[in-house]
C-alpha cells in the first residue's frame, strides 16, 4: 500500500487550487489522503510568500511540520508554492528538514517523486536563489529576506 498523505495549503486562492489538483493527483497513484498530519507519512505544505506575514507562516508551519520526521510517521517532507520559488538556494540551506522543494507549475509530476512511484524525478534540482533587502524572525534562525 502506498503511503498516505496530507497536504497543508497556505495563501491565497490559486494555492487552494494547486492544491486540490495535487491531491487528485496522489489520489490517483494510490496514495490515501488524510487531514490530520501525525496520520501521514508524505507531508506537503502548499506555501505562499507574497507577503510578509504569508512567509513566516509558511516558514512556522514547515517547522512545526518538520517535527513530525522525529517524532511521528513522517518519512518524506514536500515544500510546493511561492516561497520554493522565491526563496530557492537559501531555504535548501536553511531548511534541511524538507526532503523535496517543488517550483510552481512542476506539482503536477509531484507524484511521481514519492516512495513507491514509478519514477523517483527530482523536480527541483536548482531552485533559484535571492538575497534581498529586510529581514524575518523565525522561531529559530534562519537567514532569509524580503524584496
Amino acid at each position: 500500500m502506498k503511503e498516505t498523505a496530507c497536504l497543508v495549503s497556505l495563501g491565497c486562492p490559486k494555492n487552494l487550487v494547486d492544491s486540490e489538483v495535487m491531491l487528485g493527483l496522489l489520489s490517483k497513484e494510490g496514495h490515501p489522503l488524510t487531514t490530520d498530519p501525525s496520520k501521514a507519512e508524505i507531508l506537503i505544505v502548499n506555501t505562499c510568500s507574497f507577503i510578509e506575514d504569508a512567509t513566516k507562516e509558511a516558514v512556522e508551519t514547515i517547522l512545526q511540520l518538520s517535527r513530525l520526521k522525529k517524532e511521528g510517521r513522517c518519512r518524506l517532507l514536500i515544500v510546493s508554492g511561492c516561497l520554493p520559488q522565491r526563496y530557492g538556494k537559501v531555504l535548501e540551506k536553511e531548511l534541511s528538514e524538507v526532503d523535496l522543494f517543488v517550483a510552481p507549475g512542476r506539482f503536477k509530476t509531484f507524484p511521481n517523486c514519492c516512495p513507491g512511484s514509478k519514477s523517483e524525478e527530482v523536480l527541483f534540482q536548482n531552485p533559484p536563489s535571492s538575497i534581498m533587502r529586510g529581514h524575518l524572525e523565525f522561531s529559530r534562525p534562519l537567514l532569509l529576506s524580503l524584496t
